[in-house]
């Protein structure tokens, strides 16, 4: 089975090709914003294609030899989600090529080797406005199990929360780790361990496995059930419903 896995939930966008289980490509790329586009805004829209180009390419493969399609849904980046999803929808439109979301904080923990003893992991993404998206996973060679489910929250009440769940050292994985480590060091102790996830393998590589491993459960998939996975309300729903409330 030859899997594409994409993401683009942050600033870091990926794509990954798996080969009968193998990891044969993989291509990571920092979006760089031009000038004129306001800050937070990402150029995925015009990295994606060529990069899906670039990682098929180095895996000697092309679209149409594609069994499936997996894309991370969130939580992270509004645009960046809005532009992988209608991407993986668009490319599978008129083919019948499988399409699967994979949550990408299940997928970035998913990256971490599993050890003889159990790995906890906290995946964290910089969400802005002093808050992360998180969710706790326990690894172990023979389950992946989730322990806390996607949240937003303040740095420091995740950091404690995940603290009296994981029964063990826990490993923060991701960009909110990488920018409240002062947070996680000081709320975690000594059982915390931080790191931005370079040592691993991609989000994208996490994206193919996980979407293989789910259309083998369950094969029936269908891009029109693709929506991204939002967790805090876009701000234009937000700033609607403050107005409907009477609220600035």
């Amino acid at each position: 089975m030859r899997v594409l896995g994409l993401d683009t939930s942050t600033a870091l966008l990926s794509a990954a090709v798996l080969d009968g289980g193998a990891l044969v490509a993989e291509r990571a790329r920092e979006s760089v914003r031009p000038r004129d586009r306001r800050p937070g805004r990402s150029n995925h829209a015009e990295g994606l294609l060529p990069l899906i180009e670039e990682v098929l390419d180095a895996a000697g493969a092309t679209f149409s030899s594609l069994s499936l399609l997996g894309v991370a849904v969130g939580p992270g980046s509004f645009t960046g989600l809005r532009i992988g999803i209608s991407t993986a929808k668009g490319l599978v439109y008129g083919s019948e090529i499988p399409v699967l979301g994979v949550r990408t904080l299940e997928a970035s923990a998913y990256r971490v080797p599993a050890e003889k003893d159990p790995v906890y992991v906290c995946s964290m993404i910089d969400a802005r406005k002093g808050e992360v998206y998180a969710a706790l996973f326990r690894r172990t060679a023979a389950d992946f199990e989730c322990l806390i489910e996607d949240s937003l929250a303040a740095p420091e009440a995740m950091v404690r929360r995940v603290e009296s769940a994981a029964a063990g050292s826990c490993l923060y994985l991701g960009s909110g780790a990488r920018a409240y480590a002062d947070v996680i060091t000081r709320c975690g102790a000594a059982r915390a361990r931080v790191s931005d996830g370079t040592e691993y393998a991609s989000v994208a590589a996490a994206v193919a496995r996980l979407a293989e491993a789910g259309y083998g459960a369950a094969p029936e998939t269908a891009a029109a059930s693709l929506a991204p996975r939002y967790i805090r309300p876009p701000d234009a729903v937000a700033s609607a419903a403050r107005g409907a409330a009477g609220q600035p």
